[in-house]
């Protein structure tokens, strides 16, 4: 039973290496991760669909083109000094083209034509007049006050500029801890299939030592205690490497859902070198100047910016607005429909208008209230922000001490591995001499396996920190 065991741990790594020709590397793993899975394609979407969210607040300085027909009838009776008027019949068709420009200024075109047909009575007898105008006209408003030439749309623009790097840094965020997520799941099936090369080493040289022994207390010149721990070595032996192979087959398991692979599909062999540090982690944060900082941290200092812009453009839609209007309009009179239209440019009966028109809210403790808030929430944002920042650059620090650590601790355990495999092997050699003791051995040869799985849980414990640099911005500009 324990020889089947141990056949069937050594063919279910031998299956898995047996493509290692065409191993996937981390390189390609992260690639294909990101093709593959719909969470990446998810993000990516909406972080395309935030850059393009923030366009539709432009759409009132879009051009706009209207066109209207009308018809009506009225039968009520008006008197005038020479009858009465019991029918009037209005057809109008008009087109206009308005733009409202960056700085505050509508201007509007348009040109309209109108038939007027009105009937009635005076004291000669009944009458019907018909006549036709055709109108061309301009007109222009600038907002001299709560507008002036544009500083609401200035704010407007510098608040969705914040906001759209808000929500797409957001979903950037995500998408790097995504990949970092994946990363530790590359990293974490390197480590176990190493770890399983380990167990089955370890189990192999527990059945060398079993049968040696047993072969001694056959031949009367061994201990039946040394046969018991032997024994209990192999089965030690033999349950870590269960242990580890089902943790290995969850480990197959989260990469396959990271590369989203069907039941039918098999997992492509991964391959990485533990023993190598990632030299190039970090090196476009170290070099030059500004703070290194989280990703949340970044996000934290565009929420400030935006709730600033947000509290100028409160105080600036509360302002008194003070208008300036004018408008331009030509008259073209005639019998005729069609020469009405002609007309329409001539100058002869034109209409001017200018006005100044201001529009003042009365509510002042309302409008106290609404600035006041705005105030607060940029000094939410404000104070948030001066705390991110403080835990990201530490949150950076700690990266980079711990990596470090983390390179003296591998330098120990490497040392430490290279001793306690020294002296295994001589254990083993004095007791194949006899002038060792079984529990020697075992002893010596657990302590090697623990401090080679040690060395290696830590190498691969570094390449997974190594991937967490993803998560850090260096910030460039004044903050």
């Amino acid at each position: 039973m324990k020889t089947q065991i141990y056949f069937a741990a050594v063919s279910g790594f031998l299956v898995l290496c047996a493509f290692s020709a065409n191993a996937m590397t981390l390189e390609q793993y992260l690639e294909t991760v990101q093709n593959k899975n719909r969470t990446f394609s998810s993000l990516r979407a909406s972080k395309e669909a935030g850059n393009l969210r923030y366009m539709q607040g432009d759409l009132e300085l879009s051009p706009q083109l209207t066109a209207q027909g009308s018809y009506l009838d009225d039968k009520g009776i008006s008197y005038t000094t020479s009858g009465t008027v019991d029918h009037n019949q209005v057809r109008q068709y008009s087109l206009g083209l308005g733009k409202k420009f960056s700085t505050g200024t509508q201007i509007q075109v348009q040109g309209s034509i109108q038939a007027a047909n009105a009937e009635g009575t005076t004291a000669s007898g009944t009458f019907a007049n018909e006549t036709h105008t055709g109108t061309v006209g301009v007109s222009l408003s600038q907002s001299l006050w709560k507008n002036f030439f544009g500083e609401a749309t200035r704010l407007r623009w510098e608040r969705e500029s914040a906001q759209r790097g808000l929500e797409v840094g957001g979903y950037d965020l995500q998408l790097k801890q995504s990949l970092s997520e994946a990363e530790a799941a590359f990293w974490d099936l390197i480590y176990l299939q190493q770890e399983l090369e380990i167990r089955r080493s370890g189990l192999e040289r527990a059945h060398k030592i079993e049968t040696w022994v047993k072969k001694r207390l056959n031949n009367g010149i061994g201990d039946r205690s040394d046969a018991l721990n032997a024994q209990g070595l192999t089965a030690s032996r033999e349950l870590q490497l269960l242990a580890t192979q089902d943790e290995l087959v969850a480990a197959q398991k989260k990469v396959a859902d990271q590369l989203e692979l069907s039941t039918a599909e098999q997992l492509p062999p991964l391959e990485a070198n533990l023993k190598i540090p990632r030299s190039d982690w970090g090196q476009n944060l170290k070099s030059g100047q500004g703070r290194v900082v989280r990703l949340d941290s970044y996000l934290a200092v565009l929420e400030a910016r935006a709730k600033s812009v947000a509290a100028k453009e409160s105080k600036d839609q509360l302002r008194p607005d003070l208008t300036l209007e004018g408008q331009y309009k030509t008259n073209g009179y005639d019998t005729d429909d069609s020469s009405a239209w002609r007309r329409a440019t001539e100058k002869d009966h034109p209409v001017s208008a200018i006005s100044l028109k201001l529009t003042w809210l009365l509510d002042w403790e309302t409008k106290d209230g609404v600035r006041t808030a705005a105030q607060r929430d940029a000094l939410a944002a404000k104070l948030k922000k001066e705390r991110k920042l403080l835990e990201g650059e530490s949150a950076w620090s700690e990266l980079q001490r711990r990596h470090q650590e983390l390179n003296k601790k591998i330098l120990a355990a490497q040392k430490m591995s290279e001793v306690q495999n020294q002296r295994a092997s001589v254990e083993r050699e004095l007791l194949s001499r006899g002038r060792s003791i079984t529990s020697q051995v075992i002893t010596a040869e657990q302590d090697a396996d623990e401090a080679e799985l040690s060395l290696t849980k830590l190498r691969a414990e570094q390449r997974k920190l190594e991937s967490q640099s993803r998560l850090f911005v260096k910030l460039e500009d004044e903050i």
